[in-house]
């Protein structure tokens, strides 16, 4: 949680930093360019008042996400960053320097420091007083217009905020949104809607002030359409967020509009959209009220099942789809929509068979260039489970009539992968071969080169697997990540060990352990070397126990970060002492930013004393990168990603269940993220993720209350019951936790049946064999996690994975 406001301005003050605001508003990009925007975003709106065609858009979009083609439905990268190798100082390109000083408060001293505290105090009064000695610049003239606005000096707040609006960037659009309300207390309507418009696309402001606006020409103007137009861009969006209480709130608001322009078929329209695209939102009593005696037009069911489905509430969508299929004929539009849903749900319900008879008719008859080959994709991929030689063929389909889709590569992947198992290679390496050939910058290049070394592995081609894996640590654009780099690297220790070059494969693998010291490739690498040459095992754990000391991590490279509105007005708030400083920089576009960018905006809330906003940062740059050496730096992010949240019940449980409670720990972050309330696309719910009916079945062994859907969403009794399950598994192998991880997520049946397929492999090569893409990078992702708590709580030695002879069970730690 965040110090308090008062404690952040002590820090900010006291600390040695120092930046003027000139710089600030030179990191300013284009401004000219964002205050174009709401022009050309009014250009691009159906005509004002047009009600019925607006909603017709958004009934006509696909509810369904991407996202729901996939097995594992993980959110997208905020960011995309590969590997970077240390650069000695003297050969630093900066592209944007970012000091701490350049964090330093505008009121950090002097008389500046005493007008701020009157203003945080309600002194407005004296704070005005106090700065009319002061030059006026941008931060003393804001802080005089606020302090104006405070004591309802309105016409002078207006002039203040409306003329710094137009000379100072960084605070633009705050500027005009404040003005926008000083303007509509004096009740001059017409200046507070051209502020309230001046608001840019994008700016955290803008819907309040599209609102803002609606309200005056609804209420104060009786101008109707012009109130529909001001919200239709909040409405009027490619990727509808379900949900979403602004969108809902909008779709009402029209509904009224429509109503008082007699436009009884607009209002029917909006109220649909509100039941169809916010189901769960506190709007739809109201647009339910408004719908009475109305038809609930088809397109709207349509797209209602397919919110739903986006939410994981798939029981509800297949009962409406199952009720509608019947009256909706292949290939129409909406037919395809309807019965693309109903396969993609029952997949989700992982009911391939049904899933396969609803998908097939669509990769058929249905030609939408758009919907066809995510149909083809979802079909493949429940055919790989239930009819293995056909998915090969519908991937590749996929792969020949789609090639620059964005599931191309995916497909010839998935071909590859299922040839291999039916022991086609020479299919599979000619669908490897063309990914790599015509998707090189793709996310499964990495992929694909490690299937092909893995290929050359089985057969001794020695030479040509280090070859593809040194082709991975040279891949750039997506494909290359922090942990396909790591898995090369380790994956080329291994192949350097089986050569006789021992101390070139150790040296390989202190690198991969102190650079990963919280991943699953860390955690082999160290447990190879434990086993293999305990000195330098000792010294890597010496080192990961002892990093360096304290360091002081500025400078940081903003990169073009610095381009990014939201970075620079963040950072002039956070100057400004403003309360709103890290929610503006928590909005910062991540995607296409540089590992060190993003652990400067860390760093920036971190340092700021916003420890809440700095965790989700920290969060994402360990899910998508971040594979550093485990120093000083490196050890705060961690220590931000990987909380001990619950740690109390986690302790408690997990001993009585004789589990670790770090590998407890570690599955919990996993499964929710320390949601309480998770749910899962398949219906598991709660911080362990519990399917209802294990929980049921785990409590009657515990002889304890039967656990119900709604106690599963309890920590105490989430953590017991998973606790418990957990341990039972680790029982079941023999204490061997990865074993028992991977049969959390896809069961112990299917464990057995994998260490029947692979008896004689050790522990890592079993790991990377495991056929279900999720549990293979779950068990990775989970022990991993284990490894960090382990690493920075110092809770007992560090933890090694037993590798025992071929054939053995490789149960237990170290």
């Amino acid at each position: 949680m965040g110090l308090e406001h008062a404690t952040l301005r002590g820090l900010l003050r006291y600390a040695n930093r120092l930046m003027s605001w000139p710089l600030v508003a030179a990191l300013w990009v284009a401004p000219a360019a964002r205050a174009e925007a709401p022009q050309q975003q009014q250009q691009q709106q159906p005509p004002a008042g047009d009600i019925s065609n607006l909603a017709e858009s958004a009934s006509s979009k696909h509810q369904l996400p991407s996202s729901m083609d996939s097995e594992s439905e993980e959110a997208e990268p905020e960011f995309t960053i590969g590997p970077t190798e240390p650069v000695a100082p003297g050969e630093r390109r900066w592209v944007r320097r970012f000091e701490r000083t350049d964090l330093k408060s505008y009121f950090a001293e002097g008389e500046l420091a005493k007008a701020k505290d009157a203003y945080d105090g309600g002194r407005y009064r004296t704070a005005l007083k106090l700065l009319e000695t002061q030059e006026a610049t941008p931060p003393v003239r804001y802080l005089r217009a606020t302090s104006a606005l405070r004591m309802g000096q309105w016409a002078t707040a207006a002039e203040q905020l409306a003329a710094l609006a137009e000379s100072h960037p960084p605070l633009r659009d705050y500027c005009h949104f404040e003005a926008a309300r000083a303007y509509e207390r004096m009740r001059k309507w017409t200046e507070a809607v051209h502020h309230y418009g001046a608001v840019s696309p994008g700016a955290r402001r803008y819907e309040d002030a599209r609102f803002g606006m609606a309200y005056i020409l609804e209420k104060k103007k009786r101008d109707y359409a012009g109130a529909v137009a001001a919200l239709t861009p909040i409405v009027q969006t490619d990727s509808p967020k379900p949900n979403n209480p602004r969108q809902a709130e909008a779709w009402l608001t029209i509904a009224r509009l429509a109503r008082y322009q007699a436009d009884y078929n607009g209002e029917h329209r909006a109220h649909l959209a509100v039941w169809a695209l916010h189901p769960f939102s506190r709007q739809v009593p109201a647009a339910i009220k408004g719908l009475r005696d109305l038809p609930y037009v088809p397109k709207w069911k349509v797209a209602r099942a397919e919110t739903l489905l986006s939410l994981h509430h798939n029981r509800e969508a297949l009962d409406m789809l199952e009720r509608m299929l019947p009256k909706l004929e292949l290939p129409d539009a909406l037919a395809c929509r309807a019965h693309f849903a109903y396969g993609t749900a029952l997949r989700k319900e992982r009911k391939h068979s049904l899933a396969i008879r609803a998908l097939r008719p669509v990769v058929e008859q249905c030609q939408d260039a758009a919907l066809r080959p995510r149909a083809l994709f979802v079909l493949g991929y429940s055919e790989s489970v239930v009819e293995p030689d056909t998915s090969i063929s519908t991937y590749l389909k996929l792969a020949q009539e789609y090639p620059l889709h964005p599931y191309a590569d995916d497909s010839l992947f998935y071909a590859a992968h299922k040839a291999l198992e039916r022991g086609n290679k020479a299919a599979a390496m000619a669908a490897l071969d063309q990914l790599i050939s015509h998707h090189p910058d793709g996310n499964f290049a990495a992929e694909a080169l490690f299937q092909r070394f893995w290929v050359y592995r089985a057969e001794s081609q020695q030479d040509a697997a280090l070859e593809a894996l040194s082709r991975i640590e040279e891949l750039k654009g997506k494909g290359s990540t922090h942990e396909s780099v790591q898995r090369a690297r380790y994956w080329r220790s291994r192949t350097l060990l089986s050569l006789g070059r021992s101390e070139e494969a150790h040296a390989l693998m202190e690198r991969v352990a102190a650079e990963g010291a919280a991943t699953w490739y860390g955690l082999m690498a160290r447990s190879r070397l434990a086993a293999e040459a305990p000195e330098r095992a000792r010294a890597v754990n010496e080192r990961l126990r002892s990093p360096m000391g304290a360091m002081d991590v500025w400078p940081l490279d903003a990169g073009n970060l610095a381009e990014d509105p939201h970075f620079v007005t963040g950072i002039e708030l956070l100057k400004l002492e403003h309360r709103e400083a890290a929610s503006e920089l928590l909005a910062v576009d991540r995607k296409g930013r540089s590992e060190e960018s993003i652990r400067l905006l860390f760093h920036i809330l971190h340092t700021s004393g916003y420890e809440r906003y700095a965790r989700s940062i920290a969060w994402a740059l360990r899910r998508e990168g971040l594979a550093a050496p485990t120093e000083a730096e490196t050890r705060l992010i961690y220590a931000a990603a990987y909380p001990h949240a619950f740690r109390n019940l986690v302790v408690q449980h997990s001993r009585a269940a004789r589990v670790n409670p770090d590998l407890m720990q570690a599955l919990i972050r996993e499964e929710s993220a320390f949601n309480p309330n998770a749910r899962s696309p398949t219906g598991a719910l709660g911080l362990a993720q519990l399917m209802p009916a294990t929980a049921f079945a785990v409590a009657r062994q515990l002889n304890v209350p039967l656990a119900t859907p709604a106690a599963l969403l309890e920590p105490r009794e989430n953590i017991r019951l998973g606790s418990a399950y957990l341990g039972s598994l680790q029982r079941r192998f023999a204490g061997n936790p990865a074993y028992a991880v991977a049969s959390y997520n896809a069961g112990p049946g299917a464990v057995e049946r994998w260490l029947s397929r692979f008896p004689d492999a050790e522990l890592d090569e079993w790991v990377e064999q495991i056929p279900v893409e999720e549990t293979r990078h779950y068990v990775k992702r989970v022990l991993g996690s284990a490894s960090a708590y382990q690493l920075l709580y110092a809770s007992g030695k560090m933890t090694t994975l037993a590798f025992g002879e071929r054939g053995s069970n490789n149960a237990g730690s170290r």
